[in-house]
């Protein structure tokens, strides 16, 4: 077998991985099987994927794409580990340390494998396929309620078992991929993620979507008047929405009647402006974020160490800070500030072009839902999108 044989059937086998990692990472499989007890953990799969990448490592003699990703990956495993070594051991800290070791090593790999500009092509094409398939759960979802579960019933989330999880990642695979569309398909891709998003009930997602599609007509990636449309045309889909799951509630012989009324009144609350409606979620969220602070203030150099936002002894809470930036002040102190908006630095800043401008709009993306969540760097779902990112931004 000739070099260039050899060379090209592990391109694709490159492209095989990159492929089956979309689909199993992206689409939030790992953690939907892992919930039904499936899977022990997807934390286990990411050690044999990256085993398989060895091949392709030592074929390219240890080179590696992106010198920024690299560095990102070693720091934040480095700060992880410091803090984990220094700070009394728990199950809360030991499971974070191996959630974080994992997620660097994850974001090395895929970074890795979209390397190669043929992959890089078809990991596009799969994360079109899979945010695809992600809307389309979403529909089926609401037309049959018990068709995946999830944390909050009433409320679609496909595989991603939590809707703002669910709705910021249809975003981001659209944000990815809105380039690689022609300019007269772009804002029919736009509609698709946004009818999808809106089916997820996210006061958040919903408002993310509108402000990603500001962003991309402040950018020149669609014209005003296309980006005026698609805002008007999702609001007349809320408003749609809303009117008739309210008939689906009121009739209680409908198949409807399952849905959650909570979520109907999320988008009510977003449609009334100022009525913003006070459920136990928000005020929950107020309340760990508060905590967060707390701790932050209390320790401000060296935190609280890794993990101590999730245990209940220390917080009262069953749950983190929803905030990045407040969890990993309150665990690392003021070094943990920076983390998230090096990690977006890393990704997009030798973006060029075209690039540059879906560079522009996932940094900023990613800095809006990094203040309502706190697992952006924990879940591959996320991590994925980085990864493509620093690729792109290496080829442009």
């Amino acid at each position: 077998m000739s070099i260039n044989t050899t060379r090209n059937w592990l391109i694709y086998y490159q492209g095989l991985l990159a492929i089956g990692g979309i689909f199993i990472f992206f689409t939030r499989l790992d953690g939907y099987l892992t919930v039904n007890q499936l899977l022990i953990s997807p934390v286990g799969l990411i050690l044999p994927y990256s085993i398989f990448t060895i091949p392709l490592f030592i074929r390219e003699r240890g080179k590696y794409p992106s010198r920024s990703v690299f560095c990102w990956c070693l720091g934040y495993f480095i700060v992880t580990f410091l803090s984990y070594s220094f700070f009394p051991k728990s199950e809360f800290s030991l499971r974070a340390f191996i959630d974080r070791s994992f997620s660097s090593l994850f974001l090395l790999v895929t970074t890795f494998l979209f390397a190669d500009q043929r992959v890089q092509s078809w990991t596009r094409y799969a994360l079109i396929a899979a945010t695809g398939m992600g809307v389309f759960n979403n529909f089926y979802q609401i037309l049959n309620p018990s068709a995946f579960g999830g944390l909050v019933e009433g409320r679609a989330v496909g595989l991603y078992l939590d809707p703002n999880d669910c709705a910021n990642t249809l975003i981001l695979g659209m944000i990815v991929t809105v380039g690689s569309f022609p300019k007269k398909l772009r804002i029919p891709w736009i509609l698709i993620v946004g009818f999808g998003v809106v089916l997820t009930f996210s006061r958040g997602g919903i408002l993310g979507w509108i402000f990603v599609v500001i962003m991309i007509h402040l950018t020149r990636v669609i014209s005003f008047q296309k980006s005026l449309l698609c805002i008007l045309v999702m609001g007349m889909l809320l408003f749609f929405v809303v009117q008739l799951g309210s008939e689906w509630i009121g009739d209680s012989s409908n198949i409807y009647k399952q849905l959650d009324s909570t979520a109907l009144k999320r988008v009510e609350s977003i449609i009334g402006g100022d009525e913003v409606l006070e459920d136990s979620s928000s005020m929950e969220r107020k309340e760990v974020a508060e905590k967060g602070w707390e701790m932050f203030v209390e320790r401000p150099i060296f935190g609280y160490g890794i993990g101590s936002t999730f245990d209940y002894s220390n917080t009262h809470f069953s749950v983190s800070t929803h905030n990045m930036f407040l969890l990993y002040a309150a665990e690392y102190g003021i070094i943990g500030i920076p983390i998230l908006p090096l990690a977006i630095y890393a990704v997009i800043h030798r973006a060029r072009g075209d690039t540059r401008k879906l560079g522009i709009i996932f940094a900023v993306f990613i800095l809006l839902i990094s203040l309502f969540s706190h697992t952006i760097l924990s879940l591959n779902n996320y991590l994925i999108p980085f990864a493509l990112m620093a690729v792109m931004s290496e080829k442009s």
